[in-house]
């Protein structure tokens, strides 16, 4: 067997898909026609996806202006794990919530994140960062 061309004849009939997609019969696939209903990774893997996911929240975290009224290290965790969740244009529409931030009126930060789908949708956790962009204290 030819590794070297089965390679690149997959990569041709497969062709190169960087976002997921539903292949004609509803699959979830990705990549160069992977599976990702049957798709297993490894804990180094996940963990590799990880890092890579807080880097990217971090670069976007830094970049909304709010950032610099967040004054505390757990403040900015908090924002950070919103932008890690939501992706900074979802987390970009809490404007009522970022504006309270810009003026470090803590209370309505809280009320603000807590009146949100977001917040009904992840529970507790919503409850654990609102709860440290409030007192600026990391929650056990």
């Amino acid at each position: 067997m030819d590794i070297g061309r089965l390679s690149l004849s997959l990569k041709k009939h497969e062709g190169l898909k960087l976002r997921a997609y539903q292949d004609t019969e509803k699959v979830w696939t990705i990549g160069y026609g992977t599976n990702l209903q049957t798709l297993r990774i490894d804990d180094e893997l996940a963990e590799r996806w990880l890092g890579e996911g807080i880097r990217s929240a971090t670069v976007s975290a830094k970049m909304f202006p709010e950032w610099q009224y967040l004054d505390t290290d757990a403040r900015q965790n908090a924002f950070c794990e919103m932008v890690y969740n939501l992706g900074p244009m979802r987390l970009s529409g809490f404007r009522k919530m970022l504006d309270a931030i810009k003026v470090q009126d803590w209370k309505t930060v809280a009320k603000e994140a807590l009146d949100s789908k977001w917040a009904t949708q992840v529970g507790q956790r919503a409850v654990t960062l609102i709860a440290m962009l409030q007192t600026g204290q990391f929650q056990e």
